[in-house]
């Protein structure tokens, strides 16, 4: 016996020897009634919005408008009756659009009810808001839902000529690529905006005495300002120290807790450590600065250095290492996981150690990955805000040893680029604030050179 198998589709599209089902004609009458129905109501029952349209210029782009939805309308019905799924997919998609707008307006109509009023409703009356809110969703929605669902439960009847599939293949590629190309632009007038913002400060205090300049006195500043009062270098410094510090405490204990997870530790023992790393990710800034201010800082101010206050770059890199290992360690595993297991096979069928293996095969094949982790923590520290407010001390001065011991450096207190905005937007003006944005662009520069010489570094290993 010959097996049939044409498709409903094909029944009805070649030799339409098949009936329309019920369902699919009360389905099309409804969405024409309710569109002809729709249409009629905006045009001829809403008078008031004829009267506020005053000129004829105007009324002939309303009557245009009109005319353009009920013919968008008409060519989508047809397109319904003849089983064209374009027009399927065009009714949904209105449908859905539709319904969200509803949803959305009915949303802050029940919470401007609830919360706009002078006194707290009783439950009475709260629960009849909402049961009426719930009574108007289900009478507006049931019918949209209904047909949505019937043309869903016939989508096999509908034919999807080739055309249509290259169109929306199109549509999505074109849809993705202008999801990825808006992060890039977005990120592009952001640096335009900061540019833009810190030009005043760049013509009138020079971009030498604010990259050298060691003086910080935006108290003083007035038109006929001295040069070096907006001096950034005590900043620059002190973000670059920090970081730095955060980068070779962390750095390691994020790779070797990395390593672990991967490699190393068995299945219990990652089901307790991977939680506790991610646990770490989810816990706020002000946070690992109360927990600086509390305990570090005492702990720090043990050494007996003169003019040690616990509060300082050590401090402030301690708090920050903490703050990347979930970083670098999340990104770093997913690397080592991702080198191919053939390699650590070869490497330990040829007579290596676990180690030596982990060491010489696996993670020069991560170095990507293990790259990418390390400038994602640098980004993370370098653009840490209120923790290190909390814990470096703030002092504008540039960083310089405590005493004759050139380590003492790390206690003395300092400020961070990011730190200088957070403590002084919120009252800057003029130069002072044109200053203050010059400092979010020297951050986009130096987190552009981090990247550009992690490039490199990858680029010459990669010929070698």
């Amino acid at each position: 016996m010959r097996e049939n198998k044409n498709t409903p589709s094909q029944l009805y599209t070649d030799a339409k020897e098949v009936d329309r089902p019920f369902l699919l004609i009360i389905n099309n009458l409804l969405i024409t009634v309710g569109s002809i129905g729709l249409g009629g109501y905006w045009l001829f029952q809403n008078q008031t919005f004829w009267q506020k349209i005053p000129s004829t210029a105007d009324q002939f782009q309303a009557w245009l408008l009109f005319i353009l939805i009920v013919g968008l309308g008409s060519t989508l019905l047809v397109g319904l009756w003849k089983y064209k799924n374009w027009a399927r997919t065009g009714i949904s998609f209105i449908f859905l659009i539709g319904l969200v707008y509803f949803l959305t307006n009915e949303f802050f109509t029940v919470a401007t009810a609830i919360f706009a009023g002078n006194k707290a409703l009783k439950i009475k009356e709260l629960g009849s808001i909402i049961f009426t809110s719930l009574v108007h969703i289900t009478t507006t929605c049931s019918i949209p839902l209904l047909l949505l669902i019937g043309l869903l439960k016939f989508a096999a009847f509908f034919n999807e000529a080739p055309a249509q599939r290259r169109f929306i293949d199109r549509t999505v590629r074109y849809f993705l690529l202008a999801t990825a190309l808006s992060a890039v632009l977005i990120v592009f007038l952001i640096i335009i905006f900061t540019i833009s913002e810190a030009m005043p400060a760049i013509e009138k205090i020079g971009l030498e005495n604010m990259l050298l300049g060691t003086i910080w006195r935006p108290g003083s500043a007035t038109e006929t300002q001295t040069l070096g009062q907006f001096g950034l270098l005590p900043m620059i410094v002190g973000s670059i120290y920090a970081t730095l510090g955060a980068t070779l405490l962390g750095v390691p204990l994020s790779i070797g807790a990395a390593i672990l997870l991967a490699e190393v530790a068995p299945k219990p023992v990652r089901e307790v450590v991977r939680p506790a790393v991610e646990l770490l990710a989810g816990i706020p800034s002000v946070v690992y600065g109360l927990f600086g201010m509390v305990v570090l800082a005492p702990l720090v101010r043990n050494f007996e250095v003169p003019q040690n206050t616990g509060f300082g770059i050590l401090t402030a890199s301690i708090v920050l290492a903490v703050m990347i290992i979930p970083t670098i360690t999340n990104i770093a595993e997913d690397a080592i996981r991702a080198v191919p297991h053939n390699y650590k096979e070869g490497s330990l069928a040829l007579g290596a150690t676990h180690w030596q293996t982990i060491y010489q095969v696996i993670l020069p094949s991560a170095r990507s990955g293990l790259m990418a982790a390390i400038i994602l923590g640098i980004g993370r520290a370098l653009g840490e805000t209120m923790a290190v407010i909390m814990v470096i001390g703030n002092s504008i001065a540039m960083p310089a040893p405590l005493d004759n011991n050139l380590l003492t450096l790390v206690l003395s207190a300092a400020r961070t680029l990011t730190g200088n905005i957070a403590v002084e937007i919120n009252y800057a003006s003029g130069v002072h604030r044109s200053a203050l944005f010059f400092t979010g662009v020297l951050l986009f520069i130096m987190i552009m050179s981090i990247n550009s010489i992690a490039r490199s570094l990858m680029r010459e290993r990669s010929t070698q």
